[in-house]
């Protein structure tokens, strides 16, 4: 599956689209936890981030099809 990242997360992993080979039911806080091992970098930054398939946010206890791209949104800051 993909993993696309935007923001901070494309700096920790250093790419923009990130490939991981999980087994069915991927449930997202799995895909997360994987993350964590794949690209340690991304650890501090996932318990915040916002994640997506196509245009619907998810919850990281949703389940994601194989096929499906992931996209991880860091927090927006400013003002």
């Amino acid at each position: 599956m993909e993993i696309e990242l935007f923001g901070v997360l494309r700096e920790a992993a250093g790419d923009r689209v990130l490939t991981l080979d999980l087994e069915p039911p991927i449930v997202i806080g799995d895909v997360l936890e994987a993350l964590t091992t794949a690209r340690p970098a991304l650890g501090p930054h996932l318990p915040r981030v916002a994640c997506a398939v196509g245009d619907e946010m998810r919850s990281r206890t949703d389940h994601i099809q194989t096929g499906e791209t992931l996209v991880l949104l860091p927090p927006v800051s400013g003002g």
